[in-house]
């Protein structure tokens, strides 16, 4: 029997803290849209180019939109999505899929490779197994459990063609939580592109421009107790992307045992280490940012700045987690310090 729960909607680890800029009369006409999404929720701020209310309502129901394709695509929490429609389906013929569908999963592919199979879209069935999806969820999964789905996990078992996927097991069933805000992120950015101080954010997962601004981004401090959101670290985040993976923001206790939602696809069980939250810069996409911190994440933290010193344009942060309460600060070569 489940001792205590705590499941959080949203993972919002990274918070704005300031934004500075030489004239403070660009601070105060800065404008703010907030509202829900994928289970979270999302904030942009930009530097309107008129005074008329018509461009922030323009812009706004723009956002709406494109927010609500991409949900209507790839969330697993509407029974008619494109991804629900896929992982009910018991056939294993191509099934049609829009061109961001299509996208995300090609570069699932990418990261899948990058991670010798640790990064890993089909691990659906492990979520609900382990009570972080849609699925009911009562208690912990048995051993038995765990090895009857993990007949069905892993990403040989799908193909992907020019608008269209295909299961080579019907019971395959595929998860897009850990790239498809970052690509929502992206999406929304390069409609918006065109205003010179940026900021989007969806669940934490961020991308700013700027030309003359400061945008300042908090990190959290990784603890299942920090309800206060107590910062662990300010970096400036100025044309870049930045998400975090961590163990501290979706999670059960089971007796004495504690659980997260990051899973190792290659065990069928939650990631045991030590690493409370890794945060990914990157001046490629959000998806690439969003992708690689739950990659790396999954892998062995002692193999993590290898990986990213072979990957272009990206830097990471390690925060690891003691027994005795204490935090370990771990950073890529460049990543950037203030």
């Amino acid at each position: 029997m489940m001792i205590s729960v705590r499941k959080l909607a949203f993972l919002f680890f990274l918070v704005i803290l300031s934004c500075n800029s030489p004239s403070k009369n660009n601070i105060d006409n800065i404008v703010s849209i907030s509202g829900k999404t994928m289970g979270t929720t999302y904030t942009i701020k930009f530097l309107p180019k008129s005074d008329s209310p018509k461009e922030i309502e323009e812009n706004y129901l723009q956002i709406e939109a494109i927010l609500k394709d991409i949900n209507l695509q790839m969330s697993t929490y509407i029974a008619d999505s494109e991804i629900s429609t896929f992982n009910s389906s018991e056939k294993t013929e191509w099934f049609k899929i829009s061109k961001d569908f299509e996208t995300v999963i090609r570069k699932s592919f990418q990261y899948h490779q990058l991670s010798n199979g640790l990064y890993d879209i089909t691990i659906m069935p492990l979520v609900n197994l382990w009570g972080f999806g849609p699925a009911i969820f009562d208690s912990k999964p048995s051993e038995a459990e765990i090895d009857s789905v993990m007949a069905f996990v892993g990403q040989n078992l799908i193909e992907i063609d020019e608008l269209k996927i295909r299961k080579k097991d019907p019971r395959v069933q595929i998860d897009l939580s850990s790239i498809a805000k970052g690509f929502a992120v992206d999406k929304l950015f390069n409609s918006l592109k065109h205003y010179d101080e940026l900021f989007i954010e969806i669940g934490g997962e961020i991308r700013t421009k700027s030309v003359n601004k400061d945008w300042k981004i908090g990190i959290n401090t990784p603890a299942i107790n920090n309800i206060n959101n107590d910062i662990e670290l300010i970096i400036s985040l100025n044309n870049l992307s930045i998400a975090t993976s961590g163990n501290y923001r979706n999670y059960y206790f089971d007796k004495d045992n504690f659980f997260h939602h990051e899973i190792n696809p290659n065990t069928g069980y939650p990631v045991l280490s030590n690493i409370g939250s890794v945060s990914v810069i990157s001046n490629e996409s959000c998806m690439d940012a969003d992708a690689l911190s739950t990659m790396l994440y999954v892998m062995d933290s002692r193999l993590i700045n290898d990986i990213i010193d072979n990957i272009n344009q990206a830097e990471s942060l390690v925060i690891k987690v003691f027994e005795d309460g204490t935090f370990k600060k771990e950073f890529s070569q460049n990543f950037p310090l203030n």
